[in-house]
């Protein structure tokens, strides 16, 4: 009588993940990637996760970390046969407030004045923000520049397109000489 004990390993023919991007926010949730090892009944499905920038995103089994804005790429492997998925992973860092340091006192129908709003991060992705005044009758502004028309005062308003996060100005204009 002779026994043997076989083993039959199935092999691994390739893996995929359930997304081919995600965003994420800085500060925000934890993405999770799922990996999906086939055959279903393959012997190793263990997976290597790598993340092509640490610097803006890091991985481990599955959950993407956002650590900074930017692009990286999460990449699956497996061990068996080496099968490779990606996804692209896109971190937003959020605006937190606007400044405007400056004050201007112009002339009327005189030189333009500019100012220049402070987004808090630096980092911010989305630094886009719009201007009014509160009478465009003494001074309008576009993009930071301020207009002079005539004589008085304005609040210029400076608003992010980011969180909405606003910060005001006082322009005076005072009479052509």
């Amino acid at each position: 009588f002779a026994e043997c004990d076989v083993t039959v390993a199935i092999f691994v023919t390739g893996v995929t993940l359930d997304q081919e991007t995600l965003a994420l926010t800085f500060g925000g949730v934890n993405g999770t990637l799922t990996a999906t090892v086939a055959p279903a009944t393959a012997t190793d499905k263990t997976l290597i996760w790598i993340s092509s920038n640490d610097d803006v995103a890091t991985v481990e089994d599955g959950v993407v970390t956002a650590v900074s804005g930017g692009t990286a790429t999460i990449t699956a492997i497996t061990t068996d046969g080496g099968f490779m998925a990606e996804c692209e992973v896109t971190v937003s860092v959020p605006v937190t407030g606007v400044t405007i340091e400056e004050t201007l006192l112009l002339q009327a129908n005189g030189e333009t004045g500019t100012l220049i709003p402070t987004i808090e991060p630096t980092t911010a992705t989305n630094k886009n923000v719009t201007w009014s005044s509160s009478n465009e009758d003494v001074a309008t502004v576009e993009d930071g520049v301020v207009t002079p028309l005539t004589a008085g005062t304005t609040t210029i308003t400076v608003t992010t397109e980011d969180g909405g996060f606003t910060d005001t100005c006082t322009v005076t204009v005072a009479g052509a000489e």
